[in-house]
C-alpha cells in the first residue's frame, strides 16, 4: 500500500514544479512581462498558464484540506464521510489572474502537505470520504465512494495532464524552453522511456 509521506511527496513535486515555472516565467522575461504571460491566452490552446493553475489547484487543494481536516470527530457522533465536490468551484478569479496570489497559495498547500506527511499515519488514508463529479453537461453530480488515498493519487494524477497543458502554452505561446525534461509527463511515460533507454 502506498504510504501517505508518499502521496504527499507527489503532490508537492507537482507543487514545485508549479513554482519553478513562475519563477522561470520571471526570470527569462522579468517580473512585469512574467505576471501578463501568466494570464495571456495561448491560441492554440484558447487557455492560460494561470487557468490550468488555477484549475488544478482547485481540486488539489479540495482532496488535502479533507485530509488535514481528518479525523472528523469521534466515531460514535459522526456517521458521514467527508464529501468533495470536484465540480462545485468558482472559476476565474484571483489565482488565475495573479501569478503572485497563486504562488502564496500553492506555498501554503505545500505547508499543509508538508506537515500532513509527518504527522498523518498512514491508517488516515483508508478513511472514506465521497467524491463528486459532473460527468455530463446536466449540472448533475455523480457520488462515488473512495477514500482520503484515492483522492490524493487522483488529484496528483489529474494535476499532471494539466501540467502538460501549461508545458504547451509555455513553449508554444511564451517561448520558455527550459523546463524540466519531465514536466507535464505522466509517471508511465516517464517509467516507458527510462526502460526504453536501458535497453
Amino acid at each position: 500500500m502506498t504510504s501517505l509521506r508518499s502521496l504527499c511527496g507527489i503532490n508537492l513535486s507537482i507543487l514545485s514544479q508549479k513554482l519553478g515555472l513562475m519563477e522561470a516565467l520571471v526570470t527569462t522575461h522579468g517580473r512585469d512581462s512574467a505576471l501578463d504571460l501568466y494570464k495571456s491566452t495561448c491560441p492554440l490552446v484558447k487557455a492560460t498558464i494561470g487557468q490550468h493553475i488555477r484549475h488544478s489547484m482547485d481540486h488539489m487543494e479540495l482532496a488535502i484540506l479533507v485530509a488535514d481536516t481528518y479525523p472528523y470527530g469521534p466515531k460514535e457522533t459522526n456517521t458521514s464521510s467527508p464529501e468533495i465536490h470536484y465540480d462545485l468551484r468558482v472559476r476565474g478569479g484571483t489565482l488565475e489572474h495573479d501569478m503572485e496570489e497563486a504562488t502564496k497559495r500553492i506555498v501554503n498547500l505545500s505547508d499543509i502537505l508538508k506537515d500532513l506527511s509527518e504527522t498523518s499515519s498512514s491508517d488516515d488514508l483508508t478513511q472514506p470520504v465521497q467524491a463528486h463529479f459532473m460527468l455530463s453537461g446536466d449540472g448533475n453530480e455523480f457520488s462515488l465512494p473512495s477514500t482520503i488515498h484515492r483522492e490524493l493519487g487522483f488529484c496528483a494524477h489529474h494535476a499532471i495532464h494539466h501540467m502538460a497543458m501549461i508545458r504547451l502554452i509555455a513553449e508554444n505561446h511564451i517561448g520558455l524552453t527550459n523546463l524540466p525534461a519531465d514536466f507535464g509527463r505522466a509517471p508511465s511515460t516517464v517509467h516507458h522511456d527510462l526502460q526504453q533507454d536501458s535497453k
